[in-house]
């Protein structure tokens, strides 16, 4: 398989440079922020968004170049926003091990004696450093050098992307950890076409023997993660190829479960993760009040009042240790591996299929999109 992960990375680091000198013509105080924006973007991450975008491609019949490998890049300096933006509305203190954005640019400015306050400077100033990641995130897919044309017919989704990310950020900032008894009823825009995969589940359907999330943090993985990580990755570099519709329903039906998987597993490692791999403390979901798959689903388990009580309280004692001990002995943690399993196979599947279609995926790309499959599923970070 094309090793995506290292084409992007010297895609990103040769474009970080070049936009480091404008920066440092602009003045040379902005070296420390431009130190932070190499850490975010060169320090590490799976490139799952990019990988997708370039099989999304290559799944239609187009060739390899640096165009696309370019354009797919973008994607990552678009996580960067998210990465930044995600960890201030949280108040993490860590990413990949390293101390995150706005606590860098924080301990920098008390570093050097600055006046005012180091804690509110860093906040303001990662905002702006993943505001300049979303803009940059444009410029690079605009210099990809693909045609004006394949520019254009991709735009739509690139920016339907953009949105259901910020979408499902907010949703994910408003929930509750639980989202127990704030199912809406069904909408009318939930049911979606081929293009954006299944609806979530109706409203008010609890979540079933079979791990299935509650409708609420469904549309939540769904736009924030199934959405933003698989689905539109994969329909943008198949629309910059310039596939047909046909195309784009089996990317979403490949991403859709897929993306479910995903977040799943997010939501395990968020409680169960080991901050040693994870690079980021656990239990931050429980403290911060966040939807959360795996809480959720043991908290509709026979017993839960304890754990309910515990996500009112995270601050108690041992709340962490006292609600992963819950969440294995109910018996959740099973059926939560249980649906990422029967997710991923879904998601295969959707990609057997179309050996049958009338647009098959050569056995390059659905070797790789297998590959892909498991990399977001099975993993320890």
């Amino acid at each position: 398989m094309t090793d995506i992960r290292v084409r992007v990375s010297a895609v990103l680091r040769q474009f970080l440079a070049d936009r480091g000198v404008t920066l440092l013509e602009i003045d040379p105080e902005l070296a420390p922020f431009l130190e932070v924006a190499e850490q975010v973007l060169l320090g590490g991450g799976k490139r799952l968004r990019p990988a997708f975008c370039y099989w999304g491609w290559r799944g239609v019949g187009a060739a390899d170049g640096p165009e696309i490998v370019m354009a797919a890049a973008s994607l990552e300096v678009l996580h960067a926003c998210a990465l930044v933006h995600d960890d201030l509305m949280d108040a993490s203190e860590l990413r990949r091990g390293r101390a995150s954005a706005h606590r860098d640019l924080a301990l920098r400015h008390r570093a050097r004696g600055l006046p005012g306050d180091s804690d509110r400077f860093g906040q303001s100033a990662a905002i702006l450093l993943g505001d300049l990641f979303l803009s940059w995130a444009d410029d690079l897919l605009m210099a990809s050098g693909l045609e004006p044309a394949a520019l254009l017919r991709a735009w739509p989704i690139y920016s339907r992307m953009r949105t259901e990310l910020v979408a499902g950020q907010y949703l994910d900032l408003s929930g509750h950890p639980l989202d127990l008894d704030s199912d809406p009823p069904a909408r009318q825009d939930d049911e979606s076409s081929a293009q954006d995969g299944p609806p979530p589940r109706q409203g008010g359907e609890p979540s079933g023997p079979d791990g299935r999330p509650s409708v609420r943090i469904g549309r939540i993985a769904r736009y924030k993660t199934a959405g933003y990580t698989v689905i539109r990755p994969l329909q943008l570099g198949a629309l910059l190829a310039g596939a047909p519709p046909e195309s784009l329903a089996t990317y979403a039906a490949f991403g859709a479960p897929l993306g479910e998987a995903f977040q799943l597993r997010d939501d395990i490692l968020d409680l169960f993760g080991d901050p040693a791999v994870t690079g980021k403390p656990a239990g931050e979901d429980l403290r911060n009040g966040r939807p959360n798959a795996l809480l959720a689903l043991a908290a509709r388990q026979p017993d839960a009042t304890g754990l309910r009580a515990l996500v009112d309280r995270p601050d108690l004692p041992a709340a962490l240790d006292q609600a992963r001990a819950f969440v294995v002995s109910c018996g959740a943690l099973e059926l939560a591996e249980q649906r990422i399993a029967a997710c991923a196979a879904e998601a295969l599947a959707a990609l057997t299929a179309t050996t049958a279609s009338a647009t098959p995926l050569d056995a390059t790309t659905f070797d790789a999109l297998s590959r892909l499959a498991v990399a977001a599923t099975v993993r320890t970070h």
